[in-house]
């Protein structure tokens, strides 16, 4: 693998890390390929029966059905998943003319058609100012590292908020994005699913540097002074899905230094770094409850954690596990693959740092086995220094869930008894309550909130619960909290009833008492697929007077904080003419929520559910 950075229409190639390439079967011109309609090709055809179609035949849970692949996805897309994405262990049998086959087959589309992005388009022409203040929006709770995702210097009043129109729309490389936009200054630094990671100028979205990971990127960019530099230098960290830790130069996108810190093969580093006193916290998540759908796997062995690295080189200070014990054979499956135990607790969102207490509190996922695990679906607090555990508050005990099993038959890897898939997937939030009090806040998939009192362990003090729950959340990626209220929006995402999801709630913090509520308005879409759903993933962001939360559907709403009233709505699925040269179009607003900086409102519009490239700006009047 190349890294490569893009710097105002320079191309500077680094060879920084050996990978084996898959060569590229001599496929070009056969005329299955080339047509890639659905049923041209028997071979495509094939591989998918023996392969795919257990699965995308009979979808469960986040299993996307064929017809949302062939309307979502190119058949370059579904090859990189196969190769180096989600679905890896599934790939790994197939041939190089395997999956380029079954890739044409299963979306209908030819190989070469998806529009290609130039990263060098739009290169700024002036250097920008880099500044690190309380204005922008730096990592993934925006200021500080208690998470409250509040901006308190939005630049933008609640009654300009109905005038806001798009300034400017920049076009993604592929696929969307996941991670949210790092404003600082004129730069604003973005992650995307293709690999690419871009510092562009915040005012007008033309290209500082563009920087090439070889690897799917779903963590965001958090921004620091280099520890130990002189003069000092601005750090752009960020992670890739192949368990690697990179910093750059923020202001030039040339590296800095990289590490791995996860050599299990089915590790996963998707949250956004968090930087504190000359370290990067980083957490180690894992695919396994995806690739354990595959009956040869042997599932599992994979363990969330938290790595405390040296931000200065990249080196490693400590790494602990949520599950303490290491996992060990225990069954043979029915497919005559040896199990083991236990496994799970991945952490898939960015920890929060308790400095009054010395401890860093990170939220859990489910088991992947049968053995029991103390520290799934949980709040688990470690030592800042050492990364001791210190403890656990577990929602709940006995939830472990594999992709593709139904709970009917315990057949291959899937557990004995199946778990609702109910994973704590928000960053905590550690709040003030009163003058001397704090409180410390964790939300799950399950739709509850849990309060817990930081100095009696992770106590519960109370518990909410706001939403049914399921696979695809209840509460799945964060709230905000504006130092009156919470604010929490739900998914509740239901293949069978798509439309009957979302919702927006204000809670009071100290009992957890319902303020408000408003349901999310159903809408229909240009593209009308599983995802053209009202229910709310993303995370939610708060600025004084109104709250800011994006929808599957591709709708990034505006809401008053005082009664939940719609103050504006923006339709992001919508084509349009982008900065770089392209005609973009949203997609599902998911994960990262929109970030406010400067009297302007970003969001990437785009994921891996309702697909789509685009990252939007606006502004008063697109002024």
């Amino acid at each position: 693998m190349r890294f490569k950075t893009i710097v105002a229409g320079l191309l500077c190639a680094l060879p920084l890390m050996a990978m084996a390439a898959e060569p590229a079967p001599n496929t070009a011109n056969d005329p299955a390929l080339l047509t890639g309609a659905t049923g041209t090709d028997p071979k495509g055809a094939a591989v998918y029966k023996e392969h795919c179609a257990s699965c995308h035949d009979n979808p469960q849970g986040r299993i996307p059905p064929r017809s949302t692949l062939a309307i979502m996805r190119t058949p370059e897309e579904v090859v990189r998943s196969l190769t180096t994405g989600m679905m890896k262990q599934q790939g790994m049998p197939l041939s190089p003319d395997d999956k380029r086959r079954v890739a044409a087959w299963v979306t209908g589309k030819q190989f070469g058609r998806a529009v290609e992005i130039d990263p060098a388009a739009n290169m700024c022409k002036t250097p920008g100012t880099l500044k690190i203040d309380n204005k922008g929006w730096n990592g993934w709770g925006g200021h500080g590292v208690e998470h409250t995702r509040f901006q308190p210097q939005p630049g933008l009043n609640i009654e300009q908020i109905p005038n806001l129109k798009v300034k400017w729309a920049f076009a993604y490389p592929g696929n969307g994005a996941f991670g949210q936009p790092t404003v600082l200054g004129d730069y604003l630094f973005v992650t995307t699913l293709s690999g690419w990671v871009f510092a562009l100028n915040a005012d007008s979205g033309c290209t500082y540097w563009a920087f090439d990971t070889g690897a799917q990127v779903r963590s965001g960019v958090t921004v620091a002074v280099l520890p130990k530099s002189s003069p000092a230098r601005e750090v752009a960290y960020f992670e890739t899905e192949l368990g690697r830790v990179l910093a750059v130069d923020a202001r030039s996108g040339k590296i800095v230094w990289e590490t791995t810190i996860e050599d299990h093969p089915m590790a996963r580093t998707p949250s956004t770094p968090l930087f504190h006193d000359g370290r990067l916290y980083i957490t180690i998540s894992a695919l396994e409850e995806v690739t354990a759908a595959d009956p040869k796997y042997p599932c599992c062995s994979a363990r969330g954690g938290l790595v405390a690295l040296d931000a200065a080189d990249g080196k490693q200070l400590w790494k602990s596990y949520a599950i303490l014990q290491p996992a060990k054979p225990t069954k043979i499956s029915t497919a005559g693959t040896q199990m083991s135990g236990p496994a799970g607790a991945a952490i898939f969102n960015t920890p929060t740092i308790d400095t009054k207490r010395r401890l860093i509190y990170a939220s859990t996922g489910d088991n992947y086995t049968d053995v029991y695990a103390d520290a799934t679906n949980a709040i688990v607090a470690f030592d800042l220094d050492t990364g001791v555990r210190k403890w656990v508050m577990q929602g709940v005990k006995h939830d472990s869930w594999i992709l593709g099993c139904d709970g009917k038959n315990v057949v291959n890897n899937c557990p004995t008894v199946l778990g609702p898939d109910w994973d704590f997937g928000t960053a905590p939030m550690l709040l003030p309550l009163g003058k001397d009090k704090q409180i410390l806040i964790g939300a799950a998939k399950s739709g509850e909130i849990f309060a817990m009192d930081p100095d009696q362990n992770g106590k519960v003090i109370w518990q909410k619960k706001i939403a049914r729950g399921g696979p695809q959340g209840g509460v799945m990626w964060g709230g905000a909290f504006d130092g009156e209220k919470l604010y929490f929006a739900i998914s509740d995402f239901d293949a069978t009833r798509p439309k009957d999801a979302g919702g927006l709630f204000a809670l009071d913090l100290a009992t957890g008492k319902e303020v408000w509520k408003t349901p999310t308005p159903v809408s229909t879409c240009i593209v009308d697929t599983l995802y053209c759903s009202p229910a709310q993933l993303a995370a939610v962001t708060a600025m004084p007077g109104a709250v800011f939360v994006g929808s599957l559907d591709g709708r990034l709403r505006a809401y008053s904080t005082k009664d939940g009233k719609i103050l504006w709505t923006y339709d992001t699925l919508q084509p349009i003419k982008a900065v770089n040269g392209a005609t973009a179009h949203g997609g599902s607003i998911d994960s990262g929520g929109a970030t406010v900086a400067y009297g302007r409102v970003y969001v990437n519009s785009g994921s891996t559910r309702f697909n789509g490239n685009t990252l939007f700006a606006f502004s008063v009047d697109g002024k």
